[in-house]
């Protein structure tokens, strides 16, 4: 797996204070894209054991408690699934009580088998391309309308798909 950047401090990606893995490399290229810096696989820098323990050692750095959010360029895509996956079991086990948020162009109707397994452990999932004709900068945790930011565990308990309550729809 490849990644953009880590960002230790990021208020626009979750509720409060999160630690941002931006993975790299994304098929969608979603027209108006903020992020198509990310979308080249070659681009970017290899995700190591180093860069793991940087996250799980720097999460709560000067007393700062912070959720992890992973997003990309596709966190879900072939090449970047098997590593995200990691990341977050990885994650988990050390800090069962902290939230993941991902963000994925893929609807959760259409995942794979490999896709599916993130439900193990993203608290909040937002799913759905980025569509320029939907932009509402106003949403919370999503970029355009059609995106949904659905509760994981309460889509594993229902076996359907249950959406996170938001004040904006």
């Amino acid at each position: 797996m490849r990644i953009n950047r880590i960002k230790d401090n990021d208020i626009a990606n979750g509720f409060g204070i999160t630690m941002s893995l931006w993975t790299q490399g994304c098929p969608h290229h979603c027209k108006g894209c903020f992020n198509g810096e990310t979308w080249s696989f070659t681009d970017g820098e290899e995700f190591t054991e180093d860069k793991l323990n940087y996250i799980i050692d720097n999460i709560d750095k000067h007393n700062i408690k912070r959720d992890l959010s992973i997003l990309g360029g596709e966190p879900l895509c072939p090449e970047n699934i098997e590593g995200v996956i990691y990341v977050c079991k990885t994650f988990k086990d050390k800090y069962p009580d902290k939230k993941i948020y991902l963000w994925t162009g893929y609807t959760v109707e259409n995942f794979n088998e490999a896709q599916k397994e993130i439900f193990k452990y993203a608290d909040i999932l937002v799913d759905g391309k980025f569509e320029e004709d939907k932009k509402n900068i106003s949403l919370i945790l999503r970029g355009s309308s059609n995106q949904r930011v659905i509760n994981t565990k309460e889509t594993i308990k229902e076996n359907q798909v249950i959406l996170f309550e938001l004040d904006n729809k």
